[in-house]
């Protein structure tokens, strides 16, 4: 057998599991942004509850909403670094910087499509024409649609982005 087609045999042996693996990370990272869901909810509305005890305001609802979402990421950040991506975890300042920042993009990704399902594809008022049942209209409403829809994009967006850009392993930061 010729050198060539070794290298072949050998690196369709190595890609076959790498998908395999990139699937689980894929589904890991999913839950994992689940739960930053759940982190953000709970923080953001506990936080509300307390502000608007203390306080009155509009600015309660921004500053109970950057809270929230803040420890978000950091849920995040300990998930995806100690489960999805523990093989490739460095926990350096240039990893934390550098998720930081992929989580800033892709907050202003979901915001852009949120924009323009909503103003420009008018998929909130859609979503609220359909015959739907009350029920799951009250549940999901027009702008919530709007967000989960950016989310399903967003997510793989997000898995791509921190697999390529933030945790990269030893490996990766020897070839840049």
């Amino acid at each position: 057998m010729e050198t060539k087609d070794k290298d072949i045999i050998n690196k369709e042996e190595t890609t076959a599991p790498q998908k395999g693996r990139s699937l689980v990370q894929l589904l890991k990272f999913a839950l994992v942004g689940a739960s930053n869901t759940l982190v953000d909810m709970l923080v953001n509305t506990g936080v509300s509850f307390l502000l608007r005890l203390l306080f009155s305001g509009s600015w309660i609802t921004y500053v109970a909403k950057g809270i929230g979402y803040a420890c978000g990421i950091l849920n995040s950040y300990l998930l995806n670094s100690g489960w999805t991506f523990k093989e490739e975890r460095s926990r350096d300042k240039r990893e934390v910087i550098s998720f930081i920042a992929v989580n800033l993009i892709v907050l202003g990704i979901s915001f852009g499509l949120i924009f323009l399902f909503k103003n420009v594809f008018g998929l909130n008022t859609w979503w609220e024409g359909l015959a739907l049942p009350a029920w799951l209209k009250k549940i999901v409403g027009g702008d919530l649609f709007c967000s989960l829809l950016s989310t399903v994009i967003c997510l793989p967006v997000n898995f791509i982005l921190n697999k390529l850009f933030v945790f990269v392993g030893k490996k990766g930061k020897e070839t840049k």
